[in-house]
């Protein structure tokens, strides 16, 4: 007999022993009502002795029966011995060792009725699945093998990324594979650590009749089973979840728990799995291509179960992947998407994404209720942050693309909120996965995923922060796009990541300060070094929009309103570029004209370093072709080295000086 087996001539119910009542299917050691913590070795011997019923247990009996199959020394019978008859307090006489022979109780054990607690067979099934599970085939194999080798498991992800679909699919591959019972717990509901402790109970099969289950309680109920416990939900209710995990871990070796959760428990036994998003095709894949990604296939599939029409062969399969990548490949919003395409079709789906919160609605009738709207799931993830993380993550919708600590702490820091709260704050974030983490290189940088940034673009607005938290961002990236252009050409090669990042958040910044709620001073200031950055990229046509939009601006606004320096290095970038976009070259002439008169109007610069004198260096019309070798001329003089620090501008009209006279004289 194996100690987990019932003995046979026992029923349900419990055995007195002196002042103690045992429960060998429950494994939990009362005296007076009162449970008595107790080791799972200790609890063994007990097992086997009380089984025995008063009879002789050899030596050998009870390592074969406490330790089967397992090569030990004796002297390990005499320390949990020796537990145990600590334990028992004034009842230790109870055991009896008969030397050289074995042991024996003193007394022959009697059944009992049980009192606080009723055990019952594990009764909570495990949900059905309202679709197939789509693309996770891989992450199914991996969860599975890593749950038979680990006895804590934590899946991990955004809200709405599939780790309930995950966690339900491998309990149960493990229900139908192997001997080990499956016990879901559903946590959304339970708020409070008794109503977890009930749940969880109530799914063990553990109920309670006069008094309340404590963990000591629930561990010893669960300690010794062939049992994969399945907590799912756990985020709003992790640190009570965390304790009773560590517990029910600690009592048996053989128990394994899978716990669904935004963040990970922080146990020393965890192991956490971090749910991906389901792949997503690029701008430029081909139509054979998009079809095979699992994000695609998912919205068919949800798609052809409600029209029963095939999309996968018609020229919408564009839209569609371009969909899927917008909802960054989250399955929820993905099946969300799908089930309006019945009344919007794709190229309405498409075109409302902008509102995907509103758009995003009407999931399944039995799905729980943060799991039937987009914004639910958000709502859900940003409840349980507390204020200051709150306000971190609305503060971060400022970044259109990836951002360092550095920029975020210059951005999102002030008399409300320091550094030291944003080192913390950031890592919850992560954890809670509302913010994702890029290591690769040197320097960590940081992402929020469109739909998070959507979210959190709508709390800034409405707690009235988005003008104050946008104009300090694009002063910020103004700022950091002057060193960028003073690197030497090899030099900007080596940040051509970085520079590109800078690139895409200028432009962000840019469009906000010229959008209705914007700020056209501060879009004017960020227009100097955003348009000499896309002239240096060569984005001709771009930095023509650009500096036009802020010259525009500039006729609008009161005198005195930006500085003659940024004034005149838009215009100047503007002059620059206008001759390679195939416009009429008196317009490039004719802008070289009113930059040469703001620099006139300058009037204090000091030599070469000023940009107002530079530009004063110029002919009358440096286009011209009367004065091609004179604009040659300037431009080999602005550029002979060493170049002054950081004066990007210097060195911006130096070449255009040179390469305008160039593009003359080749025509």
């Amino acid at each position: 007999m194996t100690v987990t087996e019932r003995p046979a001539n026992y029923g349900t119910s419990m055995i007195d022993l002196g002042r103690f009542q045992i429960d060998l299917e429950m494994r939990t050691l009362h005296q007076s009502g009162t449970l008595v913590p107790v080791g799972s070795r200790a609890f063994d011997i007990l097992a086997v002795l009380v089984s025995a019923a008063g009879r002789l247990v050899t030596k050998d009996e009870l390592l074969d029966s406490v330790w089967p199959k397992t090569v030990v020394e004796e002297n390990n019978i005499q320390v949990h011995l020796s537990a145990l008859r600590k334990i028992l307090g004034e009842d230790r006489n109870l055991i009896v060792t008969i030397p050289g022979r074995g042991y024996q109780l003193r007394q022959r054990p009697v059944e009992s009725r049980a009192p606080a607690v009723e055990s019952r067979a594990f009764r909570r099934s495990l949900p059905l699945r309202e679709t197939r599970l789509t693309g996770r085939d891989a992450a199914v194999r991996q969860i599975s093998t890593l749950i038979q080798t680990t006895q804590l498991l934590t899946l991990t992800g955004a809200g709405g990324i599939g780790k309930t679909s995950l966690a339900i699919a491998v309990a149960r591959q493990a229900s139908n594979d192997s001997s080990r019972a499956v016990c879901f717990v559903e946590l959304a509901t339970a708020t409070t650590e008794d109503a977890v402790l009930c749940e969880v109970a109530e799914a063990c099969g553990l109920s309670t009749l006069d008094a309340a289950v404590d963990i000591a309680q629930l561990a010893a109920a669960v300690s010794g089973k062939r049992l994969l416990l399945v907590l799912d939900n756990a985020e709003h209710v992790i640190d009570t979840v965390a304790r009773i995990v560590d517990a029910l871990v600690a009592a048996s070796e053989i128990l394994r728990v899978m716990v669904t959760s935004r963040e990970p428990l922080r146990l020393m036994q965890e192991t956490v799995y971090r749910v991906e998003p389901l792949d997503v095709p690029s701008s430029h894949s081909t139509h054979a291509e998009i079809v095979q990604f699992p994000a695609v296939k998912l919205f068919l599939l949800r798609v052809n179960s409600i029209q029963r029409y095939a999309y996968a062969g018609c020229e919408k399969i564009h839209l569609i992947g371009e969909i899927c990548r917008r909802l960054d490949g989250i399955p929820l919003a993905i099946e969300l998407a799908a089930a309006r395409v019945a009344g919007l079709g794709v190229e309405g789906v498409h075109r409302y994404l902008h509102d995907r919160f509103s758009l995003l609605t009407g999931g399944y009738r039995t799905a729980l209720p943060r799991h039937q709207t987009f914004r639910a799931t958000f709502d859900w993830s940003f409840s349980i942050l507390n204020p200051c993380h709150q306000l971190l993550f609305r503060r971060l919708a400022v970044f259109s693309g990836g951002f360092t600590f550095d920029a975020m702490c210059a951005v999102v820091c002030d008399e409300k909120y320091a550094v030291a709260d944003a080192v913390g704050g950031i890592g919850d974030l992560v954890a809670k996965s509302l913010v994702n983490i890029e290591l690769k290189g040197p320097v960590s940088r940081y992402r929020l995923s469109d739909s998070a940034r959507a979210y959190a673009l709508e709390k800034l607005h409405a707690e009235g922060e988005q003008r104050l938290i946008a104009a300090r961002h694009a002063r910020y990236v103004s700022h950091c796009l002057r060193p960028c252009l003073a690197d030497s050409v090899a030099e900007q090669l080596d940040l051509e990541i970085d520079f590109r990042q800078s690139l895409d958040d200028a432009r962000s910044a840019f469009d906000w300060a010229f959008s209705q709620h914007g700020d056209t001073r501060i879009g004017v200031e960020l227009a100097a070094g955003l348009t000499e950055a896309l002239l240096d990229a060569g984005l001709i046509h771009e930095c023509c929009t650009r500096a036009e939009q802020a010259i525009d601006a500039l006729e609008e606004l009161p005198l005195a309103s930006v500085d003659s320096d940024t004034e005149m290095r838009v215009r100047a970038t503007l002059a620059s570029a206008l001759i390679y976009a195939q416009g009429p070259v008196s317009k490039s002439a004719q802008s070289w004209t009113e930059v040469l008169a703001l620099a006139g109007d300058t009037g204090n610069g000091s030599g070469a370093n000023s940009e107002g004198e530079s530009v004063k260096a110029l002919p009358p019309d440096p286009i011209s072709s009367s004065d091609n070798e004179q604009a040659q001329e300037y431009g080999r003089t602005v550029l002979r080295p060493p170049l002054q620090p950081r004066r990007s501008f210097c060195a911006c009209a130096g070449i255009c000086a040179t390469s305008s006279a160039c593009v003359i004289l080749s025509r």
